[in-house]
């Protein structure tokens, strides 16, 4: 199997397994370092249903750069884990990841450093399976 078509088929199993994890995740998207999205799986889309594609690509860019800028501290502050951001009506995490980011929406009702540890886990273990896919 070519390795992008083996790395492209891991993204969408990372993204389902993430999705799997909670009734209360809506939404796992990953977007590449040029802020597109190369993955994306929904359990309810009423979060994008309202947008514009142009206002969908406009987030996926925001969460990028947004990410980006965070990286101009590691070496003082450490790495970036993840980022939250609490809105009126829902919670959105950034993780960082080899490709970019992975992007995750949930209702307000989840206890997120659970569920932020339990997400960076399966990306940990998603790196380790593509790494050692590459080398083997």
């Amino acid at each position: 199997m070519p390795a992008n078509l083996e790395q492209n088929l891991e993204l969408a199993r990372l993204c389902q397994d993430i999705l799997a994890l909670n009734d209360r995740i809506y939404f796992v998207s990953t977007i590449n370092k040029n802020g597109k999205s190369t993955e994306s799986k929904f359990r309810n889309d009423r979060i994008f249903r309202n947008l514009t594609p142009q206002q969908i690509e406009m987030f996926y860019i925001q969460r990028t750069l947004q990410y980006s800028l965070t990286q101009e501290f590691d070496d003082v502050l450490g790495p970036l884990d993840s980022i939250i951001i609490q809105r009126e009506t829902l919670l959105e995490f950034i993780f960082p990841f080899s490709n970019g980011v992975v992007i995750v929406m949930t209702d307000l009702d989840v206890i997120s450093r659970y569920l932020a540890k339990t997400i960076s886990f399966l990306i940990r273990d998603f790196e380790h399976r593509i790494t050692n896919q590459l080398f083997a």
